[in-house]
């Protein structure tokens, strides 16, 4: 298709029908005078002249445009040709046949361009029918695959995982009565898009199984704490008794040997308990020198998502210079993820919509401090002391062991979480400080 021709037949009765005017108007004129007795005939002839110069002066003006013209076009085509070339792109006839096809979609596929052309695309591009483009009902958009996206198939076999908008061409006759090019399809190669998100979603499954051992360490922590005393008291109670039997003489010889295991049972209880508590708490954790940014923009996936999921908006921003700290990632990534979803779920309840959530890390001399807030409706002030105590929640069907897992993490890392309203934000706000790691960012 000539992308020239509706922009010259757009100039041309402008600059051109002007300049043909007046060389008509100027060869009538001058006819005119040559035919007038010499007094009117020499004014006729000056305003001749005249009408003479007015129509160089609009030939030289359509020139002029039509050399702007030609230079715009030329860059413009230059312009798409370099787009074409650029991004794998290829046409299609009616039947689906491959007409034209650019470097970059032959280096997509991997296969000779002699190869490509008559071939039906749908040999390329798994499930591909054109019956895709005609039940579109438009002449440009995305072309939807079954699955989310197309499949495609390199010259070798291998497949690779594609996205396909398409372009109708207006029809133009074709050579000799062949099929003509029809539509323009324009392919995106999602490898990489699939694998970030094979990455996002292997990222998230590591942080929950870590989450899960850290609430049940919590739970095995607070049930140690809240059982010590009832089985120490016991305990106790066994100790006494076995001393009046002691007393009672041989009377109470027969009842002394169950008191002993039942005694006995209950020390195992205890040493049972506590040896759970060591196998499930995270005080053996690795910290290694990490940077902050990093491990919050491994999370940006998760964190996204979550938020898209209240439909809140979760902002991050995190100081990237001299961001090191002594860490270990995936327990570091999991309390910033539970710390974003509370705010979330949080910005969620907000009446009207609108619910935001940023993150901020900043360097504050020696400490890197986090913060996330959120403008929800923040923490009442009956709840501030207790939001952290293990199995305490202000959710219906909360455990109440996100918090008290988070702090735990934190604490682990040499830092203190702590919870306040947020001033600029007007919801909640947590936050905690890490020293920073002698050496600064990698």
């Amino acid at each position: 298709m000539d992308r020239r021709q509706p922009v010259a037949s757009h100039r041309k009765p402008h600059a051109w029908a002007a300049a043909l005017a007046f060389s008509a108007l100027t060869g009538a004129v001058l006819a005119v005078a040559l035919a007038l007795p010499e007094t009117g005939g020499r004014r006729l002839l000056l305003i001749g002249l005249a009408f003479t110069l007015l129509s160089m002066l609009s030939l030289v003006a359509a020139w002029r445009q039509d050399r702007d013209m030609a230079r715009q076009l030329t860059a413009r085509d230059a312009m798409l040709k370099a787009a074409f070339l650029s991004a794998p792109a290829l046409t299609l006839s009616r039947d689906g046949l491959i007409q034209r096809m650019n470097g970059a979609a032959v280096a997509l596929f991997g296969l000779p361009r002699e190869a490509a052309l008559g071939r039906a695309f749908s040999d390329l591009t798994a499930e591909f029918d054109m019956d895709a483009v005609h039940q579109a009902h438009a002449q440009a958009g995305q072309l939807e695959a079954r699955r989310g996206y197309w499949t495609g198939r390199r010259a070798d076999g291998s497949t690779f995982p594609l996205s396909l908008r398409f372009g109708l061409i207006p029809a133009t006759p074709g050579p000799g009565g062949s099929s003509v090019e029809h539509v323009a399809v324009a392919l995106t190669d999602l490898t990489h898009s699939h694998a970030a998100e094979a990455q996002a979603r292997e990222l998230h499954a590591q942080l929950n199984k870590v989450w899960r051992l850290n609430s049940l360490g919590e739970m095995a922590a607070t049930l140690a704490h809240e059982l010590n005393q009832p089985l120490s008291a016991a305990t106790a109670y066994m100790h006494a008794s076995q001393a009046e039997m002691l007393k009672a003489g041989a009377a109470a010889e027969a009842a002394r040997p169950p008191l002993d295991l039942a005694k006995g049972q209950l020390l195992r209880a205890g040493k049972l308990i506590h040896r759970m508590r060591e196998l499930l708490t995270i005080e053996t954790s690795v910290l290694g020198r990490e940077r902050v940014s990093s491990m919050v923009e491994d999370l940006a996936p998760i964190l996204q998502m979550i938020g898209q999921d209240k439909q809140v908006e979760v902002r991050l921003d995190a100081q990237a210079e001299n961001d090191g700290v002594c860490a270990d990632r995936i327990q570091f990534q999991q309390a910033l993820v539970n710390l974003v979803r509370n705010a979330v779920e949080a910005a969620a309840e907000r009446p009207g919509g609108g619910g935001l959530v940023q993150l901020v890390g900043r360097v504050e001399g020696p400490v890197y401090r986090i913060s996330v807030e959120d403008n929800g409706a923040g923490i009442a002030e009956a709840d501030a002391e207790r939001i952290f105590q293990p199995l305490t929640t202000t959710k219906s069907g909360g455990m109440g062991l996100g918090l008290s897992v988070t702090r735990t993490i934190v604490e682990r890392h040499g830092g203190a979480l702590s919870a306040q309203r947020s001033p600029s934000l007007g919801g909640a706000a947590f936050a905690f400080a890490l020293r920073r790691h002698e050496g600064g960012s990698r």
